[in-house]
C-alpha cells in the first residue's frame, strides 16, 4: 500500500526521502561534532593540568631562592651595623643562585644604602625613592604587613624591565621591635624567567608570562599551533599574584591527545544513511514499474517486484552493518552503546573485551548478570547516566574497569546523549587514560621533590611542619626540629668548582635520609646547604640524640675539604623541641632552631646547640 500510494505521487516521495536523508546527515554531523567537542575538551584539560603543574613548580623553585634572602633577614640582628657580615652573607648567597642582579638594603626613609655587587648597579647608589616610584605603593604595603613581597614589573635604574623582592627587616632598640628599612633582591625579568624555566617539563608547550601589566617572557615551540583557545594558570611569586601563565597546545599534544574516531563515526553514518535512502529509492523505482506492468502481469510481477525489494534491502542492510563492524572493531578505543528503558549493552566493539581480556560472549554473559565484577561503581554510576539522560548532554566520567586478572583499569568515558525511533540511547567511548593519570601524580610528587639531593624540598617543609604541629597539638607531645648547615662549604666549592660541590650535597643528602632513627621523621633541603629535619613526638634529649647520629653519619663519609687545616666536611646543628599550643607557633620553632645554629657555627663549628628556652 505505501508503495502504490508513493508511486501515485512521485514528487512527495522524492521530497520525503530528501528531508529523510537531509536528518540522516545532519544528525551524523551533530555526533561527529559532540565527539570532536568531547576530544578538544580533553586536551584542554590535559593542557590545563600539565599548565597547573607547571606553575606549582615555577612557584616552589623561586620560594626556594626567595628564602635564602628571608634567612638574611631574620638575622638582621647581627648585620645592621656591621656591613662585613652582611657583605660576607651576601656574596654567598649571590654564589649560591645565578639570577640576582643585586641584593640591596633600603633603610626606613627608602635611602639605598648597601648594594651588592657594585659593578653594574652604580645607577642606585644612594638612589631614594620617590612618591611616584611604581613601587612605592609596594614599599608602603610590605612595611605594614611585615610580610615579604615580590613587585609587578618595572624599569629598573639599571636599565631594562625587572621586578624587586621587597623583604621588611627590624631591629629591637632598648627592647621595642623597630622597623629598619629592607632587604631586597633585584631581578632582570628574562635572567630570572629563564632560570626558574630551566630543565621543567615545558616541551611540550608554548608558554607565555605575563604580569597585570604586559607580557613579560614568552617561548614559543616550532610545532605550536594558532589555535583560538589556550588555558592560563595563576603563578603566586613572592606572594605576588598578579601573574600569569598562558600555555598553548603543540602539534605533538594535540597528536596524543585526538583520534581519528569522529571522522570513522561520521563517514560510517554518511554511508549507511545514503544507503538507507537509496534503498527507498530503489523501492520507489520500483513501484512505479511495478504499477506500469500491472495490466499484462500483475501477479507475477508484484511477486518479482517484492522479492527484489526485500533481496537490495537486506544486501544494503547487510553491508551497512559490516561496514560499520569493521570501523569500530579495529579502534583502540572501546566503543558501546546503551540502550534505555530497559537500560541494555546494544553494542560494543572488539577493543571492549580485549581490553578486560574477555571473549565477546563471556564479557556480555558477566555485563547482563553482574555488571558490578567489572566496573565496581556500576549502580553510582548508572544514576548518574539515568541524569545525563534528563538533561540530554554529554559527560565524561572518569570510571574503573576491572581486568580479568583482577587489576582494575582506569578508564576516561566520554558519553553522548542520542534518541532514535523514540528510544534514548547513549554512546560512549572508553580510553585508558592510566598514563595521563601516573603523569599527573608524577608532577605533582616532583612539586615537592628538590631536583639536586632528592630531599624534600621547602615548599614540603612548610606544609609538613604546619600539619605536624597541629597533629602535635591535639595529641599533647611536643614537635622536634634539627636546621643543619654544612661548615665551610663556600671555599670547598670555591676551589672544587660547583660539581664538587653538588656531589658532596648529594652525599649529605643521603647521609640524613638513611640515618633517620625513627619512622615519620622527615628530612628536607631548606635552602643551598642548609637542611632541615623534622621530629614529630621528639623531646630536646631526643633531637641531640638524632643530632649525633647525624654528625657521625657525616663523619663517616670522610669528605676532604681542600681548606688547609679542615680535614673533612662537617656540620653545624641547632636543635630545638617546643610543645605545640595556643601560645606559640611553628615559626617560633623555626626561629628557635635558626638562633642555635648561628651558636653553633659561631662557636666553632661541627657541633650541635640545643635551645634550653623558647625564642624571645
Amino acid at each position: 500500500m505505501p508503495l502504490r500510494i508513493a508511486a501515485r505521487n512521485p514528487g512527495l516521495s522524492r521530497g520525503l526521502i530528501a528531508t529523510l536523508c537531509g536528518l540522516l546527515i545532519a544528525a551524523n554531523l551533530l555526533i561527529w561534532q559532540a565527539l570532536i567537542n568531547a576530544e578538544k575538551q580533553q586536551t584542554m584539560s590535559r593542557l590545563q593540568l600539565e599548565t597547573q603543574a607547571l606553575a606549582l613548580q615555577l612557584e616552589a623553585r623561586f620560594d626556594s631562592q626567595a628564602s635564602s634572602l628571608r634567612r638574611l633577614a631574620h638575622r638582621w640582628a647581627y648585620h645592621h651595623d656591621d656591613y662585613t657580615q652582611w657583605l660576607l652573607d651576601v656574596e654567598r648567597l649571590l654564589n649560591d643562585v645565578d639570577n640576582y642582579q643585586a641584593i640591596e638594603w633600603l633603610d626606613a626613609n627608602y635611602r639605598m644604602q648597601w648594594v651588592e655587587p657594585l659593578a653594574g648597579n652604580e645607577a642606585v647608589v644612594d638612589f631614594e625613592y620617590p612618591l611616584d616610584h611604581p613601587n612605592y605603593p609596594f614599599l608602603e604595603r610590605v612595611r605594614e604587613s611585615g610580610q615579604p613581597e615580590l613587585s609587578d614589573s618595572f624599569e629598573l635604574q639599571q636599565g631594562g624591565p625587572g621586578l624587586a623582592y621587597y623583604v621588611p627587616v627590624y631591629r629591637e632598640i632598648d627592647g621595642e621591635k623597630h622597623f629598619d628599612g629592607f632587604l631586597l633582591a633585584i631581578f632582570r625579568v628574562e635572567v630570572l624567567l629563564e632560570d626558574l624555566l630551566r630543565d621543567l617539563a615545558e616541551e611540550r608547550l608554548s608558554l607565555v608570562f605575563f604580569d597585570q601589566h604586559r607580557e613579560l617572557f614568552s617561548r614559543q615551540r616550532s610545532d605550536a599551533l594558532a589555535l583560538d583557545w589556550a588555558v592560563e594558570s595563576q603563578v603566586m611569586l613572592g606572594g605576588n599574584r598578579g601573574f600569569v601563565l598562558r600555555s598553548q597546545p603543540t602539534r605533538q599534544l594535540l597528536q596524543e591527545t585526538t583520534t581519528s574516531l569522529p571522522a570513522m563515526i561520521l563517514v560510517a553514518g554518511l554511508l549507511a544513511s545514503i544507503s538507507l535512502c537509496l534503498v527507498l529509492w530503489l523501492a520507489l523505482l520500483s513501484a512505479q514499474r511495478s504499477s506500469e506492468l500491472k495490466q499484462s502481469n500483475q501477479s507475477l510481477q508484484r511477486e518479482v517486484v517484492r522479492r527484489q525489494a526485500t533481496e537490495e534491502r537486506m544486501q544494503q542492510q547487510s553491508a551497512r552493518l559490516k561496514l560499520i563492524l569493521d570501523l569500530t572493531d579495529h579502534s583502540h578505543d572501546a566503543l558501546f552503546i546503551i540502550g534505555l528503558d530497559p537500560q541494555e549493552l546494544i553494542y560494543m566493539n572488539r577493543a571492549c573485551w580485549q581490553t578486560l581480556g574477555y571473549s565477546q560472549r563471556e564479557l556480555g554473559g558477566i555485563l547482563a548478570i553482574s555488571p558490578e565484577d567489572i566496573m565496581p561503581d556500576y549502580q553510582a554510576w548508572s544514576e548518574l547516566l539515568q541524569q545525563q539522560v534528563d538533561s540530554q548532554g554529554n559527560a565524561i566520567y572518569q570510571q574503573h574497569a576491572r581486568h580479568r586478572n583482577g587489576d582494575l583499569i582506569p578508564m576516561e568515558i566520554s558519553v553522548s546523549y542520542m534518541q532514535r525511533y523514540g528510544r534514548d540511547h547513549l554512546i560512549c567511548v572508553g580510553r585508558n587514560n592510566s598514563v595521563q593519570l601516573a603523569l599527573t601524580n608524577r608532577l605533582q610528587a616532583l612539586s615537592n621533590q628538590d631536583g639536586l639531593t632528592g630531599l624534600y624540598n621547602r615548599r614540603y617543609f612548610d606544609q609538613t611542619l604546619q600539619s605536624e604541629w597541629r597533629r602535635m597539638r591535639r595529641s599533647n607531645e611536643p614537635l622536634g626540629l634539627l636546621m643543619l648547615d654544612v661548615d665551610h662549604f663556600k671555599p670547598f666549592n670555591d676551589r672544587l668548582g660547583h660539581q664538587a660541590g653538588d656531589v658532596a650535597l648529594q652525599q649529605l643528602a643521603q647521609a640524613l635520609s638513611d640515618n633517620l632513627l625513627r619512622e615519620g621523621d622527615c628530612a628536607c633541603r631548606y635552602g643551598g646547604e642548609e637542611f632541615a629535619v623534622i621530629l614529630p613526638g621528639a623531646d630536646l634529649t631526643q633531637c641531640e640524640r638524632v643530632a649525633s647520629h647525624l654528625h657521625q653519619a657525616v663523619r663517616e663519609l670522610q669528605i676532604s675539604h681542600p681548606q688547609a687545616g679542615i680535614e673533612f666536611l662537617t656540620i653545624s646543628i641547632g636543635a630545638a623541641s617546643l610543645a605545640p599550643s595556643a601560645d606559640n607557633s611553628p615559626h617560633q620553632l623555626i626561629q628557635m632552631a635558626d638562633r642555635m645554629l648561628y651558636q653553633a657555627k659561631s662557636s666553632g663549628r661541627n657541633r650541635t646547640c640545643s635551645a634550653d628556652q623558647p625564642a624571645d
